[in-house]
Parts: structure tokens; sequence; C-alpha cells
């Protein structure tokens, strides 16, 4: 049953990994300029929230900002919204601890994933957040009434909350505060960074080094990846599909070029047998009828001609018969218009997605619950529900024919 629900709640992950960024959460408090802050005790939520973002403001015009915040993020998505509403660039250390207890929580949810989701729309909007977790029994945790378990630690207050933020008590004396901060990065040095942030075209340039480590590594995409094909004479179709306002566009292009020779030169031929790409039936369709893409946002890309839909499923085509571990699966909880896309390894969990201004952004997390829970989903429902290679082709076909028909 565990493993039922595990199973269900890592597709339901898929299902919504591209809408992340699309939940806003009513503000109801504003910072007044004029209020000042005394140590006391405030109750009622409303009121606790309003110090966290009223804390999380005057941070702002600190000359070396920074916010250290303790609370489980579980059921805080609200408070990082609120947040980010103020400004995505406070850099901010987050501690938190994760379940190690292999049990369903309440709802049978999966703890550890849940905090994942809801961490995921800060670390994509801010680049100087950092999560770190330890290890607890949340059944056990939850069982315990601590007085104030969350914290709050700003440049020149400590703010301490229960978990039903009903109360809370905020303190100001100078030698309280430094003390939360020494007691807090005490914690930390024992803590593992739970996730971090890089820039796609970075992501390039380190997978080259995966040659090096025999491992076998899984991507899941969507649509079809013209990095895998194209060759020399294909980089204009590339250079024409991309926007003229592409972020760094001449350097990603650049680095386009250089990652494209190395994969069909270098890479591939000597690691095929541990690189598996699994792509879906539902992107196939989304690309032939529309010359989108799963690698680049809509907004950011001029959709391929059908001459150049027409050889890219082509040489696709020749791709998927020439290679094994290239898998077609049927994954309708996995949006056909998305441009997340997951790479795994047995040590590692990748996801690439596009933060708020469009950029892509490689999210990378080591926290072995969730790397085995990925694993375990793509090995046990994806590739046992996939395509035979046969059917594959006939639908590869389809799709070349419909092309073909309106031209």
């Amino acid at each position: 049953m565990l493993l039922f629900y595990r199973r269900k709640h890592i597709q339901d992950f898929f299902k919504e990994a591209d809408h992340v960024l699309d939940h806003h959460y009513h503000i109801t408090e504003q910072v007044q300029d004029d209020q000042t802050l005394v140590d006391d005790v405030y109750t009622g939520r409303i009121n606790v929230e309003h110090i966290l973002y009223t804390l999380y403001s005057y941070e702002l015009r600190e000359e070396k900002p920074h916010v250290r915040i303790m609370e489980q993020p579980y059921e805080m998505s609200i408070i990082f919204d609120s947040f980010n509403h103020l400004s995505s660039d406070m850099p901010m250390t987050h501690l938190f601890y994760l379940d190690n207890s292999q049990k369903q929580t309440k709802n049978n949810e999966f703890y550890n994933l849940k905090c994942l989701t809801n961490l995921l729309p800060v670390i994509l909007r801010n680049k100087n957040y950092h999560p770190y977790y330890y290890y607890s029994n949340v059944s056990i945790m939850n069982e315990h009434n601590v007085f104030y378990p969350n914290v709050m630690i700003t440049t020149r207050y400590v703010f301490t909350y229960t978990n039903d933020h009903s109360q809370g008590v905020l303190y100001k004396l100078p030698q309280i505060v430094n003390a939360y901060k020494e007691k807090f990065d005490a914690y930390l040095k024992e803590a593992e960074c739970f996730m971090t942030r890089d820039s796609w075209t970075n992501y390039l340039t380190d997978t080259q080094t995966f040659s090096d480590t025999h491992v076998i590594t899984q991507e899941l995409m969507t649509t079809t990846c013209p990095t895998y094909i194209f060759e020399e004479s294909d980089f204009n179709i590339m250079r024409k599909a991309l926007k003229d306002f592409f972020p760094d566009k001449e350097r990603f292009i650049r680095d386009y070029h250089n990652y494209v020779n190395y994969w069909n030169q270098v890479f591939y031929p000597q690691c095929f047998d541990k690189f598996h790409v699994i792509y879906t039936v539902q992107g196939l369709y989304y690309t032939a009828k529309t010359g989108y893409l799963h690698d680049i946002p809509p907004e950011l890309f001029n959709p391929l001609s059908l001459e150049n839909r027409l050889t890219l499923l082509r040489k696709w085509k020749e791709f998927c018969i020439k290679h094994p571990h290239i898998v077609m699966a049927d994954m309708p909880y996995l949006s056909e218009t998305s441009t997340t896309y997951f790479e795994l390894s047995n040590q590692e969990f990748h996801m690439i997605a596009a933060d708020s201004t469009g950029t892509l952004a490689l999210i990378s997390i080591k926290e072995v619950t969730l790397v085995e829970a990925f694993n375990d989903f793509v090995e046990n429902v994806v590739k046992k529900n996939a395509y035979s290679k046969e059917d594959e082709i006939k639908l590869i076909d389809e799709c070349i024919e419909m092309i073909e028909m309106e031209m």
C-alpha cells in the first residue's frame, strides 16, 4: 500500500510540475513604514504572518540582507509566496527536517515529496535561496507540542512562532539575536543541501563529464529532441527557431553547438547503453502538429516549419530504430506542452524547468528517498507501460505521413 501511494503521488507531481509558478496566494497584510516593532507576544494567525512579512520587508533595507528561517516546508507555501511578493532576490537560508520513518502522513501523502513540491517555486524564483535538511521521524515530531518550534532570524530581529501560526514571540535584543544566529549556523553545519539551482547552459557543460561516471542515467521528456540527432548542417534550424530576444542567444547557440558535437562524436557512441531516453506519444504528436519542442518555452521559440518538422521526425525515427534504449511511453499526466524534463540516476535527480522569466534552470536533488522514489516510478510505471519498438515506429510513421499530407 505504501508503494502504491508513493507512485500515485509521483504521478501527481509530474502532472503539476509545469504549474509550480502558477500558485498565487492572497496577501492581506501590507507593511506599514511607520510601524515600530517591539519585543512582545503576538497572537492570531494574521498577526503572526504579518510579523513574518514585515521582518522580511525590513531586511531588504539592510546593507547585507540575509534571512535565516527554520520551519517545515510541508505547509508553508503561503509564507514563501508572500516573501517572493516582496523580493525574489533576498538571500535566504532555510533549515528543516525530512521524514526517515518510511510511513505515510495524513491523507497518505509522501511527506518528503510534498516538501519538494512546496519548495520548487521558491528556488525557481529566488537564485539566492538555499535549503538544508536533516532527518527526523515526522510522525513522532507531530505528536509532541514544541512550544515555539519555528524561528525567523534577520539582521536585527528574532521571531519564534508555533506551527499553526497562532502565537509568536519577537526579540530584538542584540545578544539574543546573535545567540540565535550562532545556534542556527551550528545546526546548519550538520545538515545537507536539499537542492541546488544552476543555469541550463552550465548543465550542458557539466553533462560532458558524465561518461566518466559509468552510471545509468534516464531522461524523461515529452517531445522528440533535436539535440540527439541534429548534425552540423541542421544548426540553422535552431538558430531560426529561437526568437531574437532569447536570453543570451548567441552564447546558447554556441554552447548548444558544442554539446551536440560532443554528444554525436564522443558521448553517445561510448555510452549509448548507459543513457536511456523516454519520451511520450503525446509529445510526439504535439511536435508534429505544432512544431514546438519541450526543450524551450514557447514564448521564446518560433515553431518549426513543416519541412523542418519532417527533417526532425525522419532523423528521430532512424535514431529510435538504431538504439533500443530510446523508449516511447504513454504519459497523459505529463503535459504535452511541458517545458520541464527530468534526468535520473541512482545517485541524483535533475529537473530542468522554466523559471518566471522563461529562463531554463537546472534543479539538482540528491536526497535518497526522493531519488529512490522517482527511479522506482520510472522503472515500474513508465517503462512497464511503454510501447514496443514496432508500435513506436508505426506511430512515428503516422506523424510523418500527417506532415507530408499538409505540405
